[in-house]
């Protein structure tokens, strides 16, 4: 089963990059791999982040900048722990002033 765990320096990276660059959120969404590369990671294995990003990363929809933003550390600390399967996701709150949480 492919794994990603990233550096936590190259982890606060791309989320900086994802709440703060729209060229690089495109190129994120285009070619997952390659911004992950672009952010710094240096996989161990360069074939399980291939088929990391093919089984993970089939279609990528990014949250709004300042969402990201707002979740930061929470996504920080995922990738830097590893996500094995779990893709950070952030959920709809519900109707109202809810916030989105982070799962």
């Amino acid at each position: 089963m492919p794994t990603l765990q990233l550096e936590p320096a190259v982890a606060q990276n791309l989320v900086n990059l994802l709440a703060t660059d729209d060229a690089f959120r495109g190129r994120f969404t285009q070619s997952p791999e390659a911004a992950l590369l672009e952010a710094g990671h240096v996989p161990a294995d360069p074939a399980e982040l291939s088929q990391f990003v093919a089984m993970c990363c089939a279609s990528i929809a990014l949250a709004d900048k300042a969402v990201i933003e707002q979740a930061h550390a929470q996504i920080v600390a995922m990738l830097s722990s590893g996500t094995a399967y779990t893709v950070p996701m952030l959920e709809n709150g519900n109707t109202g002033n809810s916030p989105r949480t982070l799962r």
